[in-house]
């Protein structure tokens, strides 16, 4: 019931964007698997009947919460041809290890083709690429005593 709202509103914003001359970036599948669902937690199940390129990008879309760049989507249209397995197995091992999958602790679930790694180990990991993450660390160097700021700036720049 839920996932007929949600395609009827997709419908809607569809057709309004394409009145104004305007394209919608997600395809339909990409939103309907997405729609109402946790947002640490991507159920793969879901996504497994899915034809390749729908299955890249509703994938990305879940885990990352962007579509995917330009780049990233040529690299995976060299592959739409793979079987369907193997091309999903790849996709999922490649959104699992992302650094934004550790930072944000998002977990796939139903996943068919591997278990993805857990425990204290990878939660830290983490936390580990969150607090080396350059934007965050500019951020706090900025609250640092000027002398400080200095020299960091000599030593890491």
């Amino acid at each position: 019931m839920n996932q007929e709202i949600y395609g009827r509103l997709y419908d809607v914003v569809k057709d309004n964007m394409e009145a104004a001359g305007e394209e919608f970036s997600y395809g339909k599948e990409t939103f309907l698997c997405d729609a109402g669902a946790h947002p640490q937690e991507i159920d793969v199940s879901r996504y497994l009947g899915l034809p390749n390129p729908a299955f890249m990008q509703a994938v990305h879309v879940a885990a990352l919460k962007r579509l995917p760049e330009e780049r990233i989507v040529t690299f995976w249209e060299q592959r739409y041809g793979e079987s369907r397995e193997q091309f999903q197995e790849e996709v999922l091992r490649s959104i699992a290890g992302s650094s934004v999958v550790a930072i944000n602790h998002v977990r796939l679930l139903n996943n068919p083709y591997f278990k993805q790694k857990k425990g204290i180990r990878y939660y830290g990991m983490g936390l580990l690429y969150g607090l080396t993450d350059k934007s965050c660390l500019r951020e706090f160097g900025k609250k640092l005593p000027m002398p400080l700021q200095k020299i960091i700036r000599k030593v890491f720049l």
